[in-house]
């Protein structure tokens, strides 16, 4: 009878551990995805800043050179 009991509590618990980490890795992937499209909005954010920035320089200079 006790090896019977500890065999269900055994059972009843790696099941409930399964179920719970099933959809752990899906948790992560968003997770990461989500992480991963921010990173990119900022990066292409930064560059068209850095863009516009040089483009400006250069035509300040060009303007100072046809002066």
């Amino acid at each position: 009878m006790k090896t019977l009991k500890a065999l269900l509590i055994l059972t009843l618990m790696s099941a409930s551990v399964a179920a719970m980490a099933e959809g752990g890795g899906d948790t992560v992937m968003a997770r990461m995805e989500a992480a991963r499209d921010a990173a990119m909005t900022t990066h292409q954010q930064s560059e068209q800043v850095t863009a516009v920035a040089s483009n400006q320089k250069a035509a300040a200079s060009d303007a100072a050179r046809s002066n």
